[in-house]
């Protein structure tokens, strides 16, 4: 019933707008995705052969659709839903497809934006995409938030960018006990991150420095990973970064990351410190552009979980390809393929990594290609907690082919290849290949 209630109420509220479109001034513009695949795989996540996959073929879509009720070009609003189905599971992908027992329906974004008179001062609240500057994604924050934002562009060379975000607020709700008294739950449950961020645009070079600051109560429901803290106290963490790029040189281009990012509980039992840098050189030749890159981050340390040197995290959004970062040529994707068994790869932490990537690359009309080639290292001490260290490595070629039936609609075949080391997993340096495949449509509207 919660699934056919949330498409009532969508369906209500499109019928709303159209009926006020149709009295005022107010455009509603209609824009959005459907990817869909099969894929077929081997050794995805477990690296083992002696272990039979459960599931080596699956077809899955996703469909995202952003509605823009725009009143002006200085306001609108926007409602952003999202449809994910696996073929086959659950009562939406079965035969039928109309069960309602799941949520097939997710609110992705809902925000208000709008630019103060006279001003550019741009301010955005609600739920929207919130990310600190990055070459690759952001480590530290990089997602769908509830948030406000403000940013003005002050003049030609300078910008500010401040904002704030909740991450937990469990006291909050509507619950209520036998006697219809409100249930609040416990004091000091909430997890809050802000953050200020000043780009400067030069001729053909342009860096954005940032500060971002988090505060954890000490009942917050935060997994302990979260933070690289087991939050038994309040905690609280800062990050300072620079994203730069550099054009001067066109077609040659840079592109940069530094951040550095420490967390403590409020009692000092736990602490932690860390960096990440990030650099890509990309050129552009006529029939591809070839792009170098490089990623470091620090890793644990073996002086116990009470004292590390791992760079905290929040909602990261941070990847390389599907096996380092989870980054695929379809919106329907999942976080790192070698994340589970490794324990590594989903966020850029603990990691070395050294790369080419080939785009671009067409020799036929409509028909392009993309080539990745990846290698990672831990950099977590051997005798510390993590499972992928220093001892360990991993190799990944990800091929892209992509045809484009029309302006809007590709057919996209993946090919993808791991192979990685790693002396944590019983006993033994080299895991079996992963691999996989899949070929599907992807319509942008």
């Amino acid at each position: 019933m919660k699934t056919r209630f949330i498409i009532q109420c969508v369906m209500a509220f499109a019928l709303c707008m159209t009926l006020a479109t149709g009295a005022s001034a107010t455009e509603l513009k209609v824009r959005g995705n459907i990817d869909m695949y099969g894929m077929w795989s081997a050794n995805l996540r477990d690296h083992n052969s002696d272990v039979s996959d459960s599931d080596n073929y699956f077809t899955t879509q996703r469909m995202r659709t952003y509605f823009d009720y725009v009143a002006t070009e200085n306001l609108k609003a926007v409602l952003g839903l999202e449809i994910d189905t696996v073929w086959g599971s659950g009562d939406t992908g079965d035969w039928g497809t109309d069960g309602n027992t799941d949520d097939p329906i997710e609110v992705k974004h809902a925000y208000l934006n709008f630019t103060l008179p006279d001003t550019t001062v741009n301010v955005q609240a609600g739920l929207q995409y919130v990310a600190l500057p990055s070459v690759f994604g952001h480590p530290v924050f990089d997602d769908d938030a509830a948030a406000i934002t403000v940013s003005a562009q002050i003049n030609d060379m300078f910008g500010l960018a401040v904002g704030y975000t909740r991450g937990v607020d469990e006291d909050y709700n509507t619950e209520t006990d036998k006697d219809g008294a409100p249930i609040t739950g416990m004091s000091k449950d909430d997890v809050d991150m802000a953050f200020i961020a000043a780009p400067i645009a030069l001729d053909g070079l342009t860096i954005a420095p940032y500060f971002a600051y988090a505060w954890a109560g000490a009942n917050a429901s935060l997994e302990a990973t979260t933070l690289g803290l087991e939050v038994n106290d309040d905690a609280t963490f800062m990050v300072f970064g620079a994203n730069a790029e550099l054009t001067m040189f066109d077609p040659l281009t840079f592109a940069a990351d530094v951040i550095y990012g420490q967390g403590e509980t409020d009692n000092g039992d736990i602490e932690t410190e860390g960096w990440y840098a990030a650099l890509a050189a990309s050129y552009k030749f006529d029939m591809l552009t070839a792009t170098l890159f490089s990623t470091y981050a620090t890793g644990f340390s073996d002086d116990g979980l009470d004292d590390q040197t791992v760079l905290p995290t929040l909602a990261e959004g941070w990847g390389l390809s599907p096996y380092i970062g989870g980054v695929r040529a379809f919106s329907t994707t999942y976080d790192s393929f070698a994340t589970d068994t490794l324990k590594v790869g989903s966020d850029g932490t603990g990691l070395w990594t050294v790369g080419l990537v080939l785009d671009n690359i067409s020799f036929v009309e409509k028909l392009s290609h993309k080539l990745v080639l990846a290698y990672a290292q831990g950099t977590s001490d051997e005798d510390s907690p993590a499972t992928f260290t220093e001892e360990d490595s991993g190799f990944e070629v990800y091929l892209v082919n992509k045809y484009m039936i029309y302006e809007n609609l590709a057919a996209i075949n993946e090919l993808g290849y791991f192979s990685a080391s790693c002396e944590d997993l019983e006993k033994t340096d080299d895991l079996d290949a992963s691999y996989f495949t899949t070929v599907g449509f992807a319509y942008k509207f």
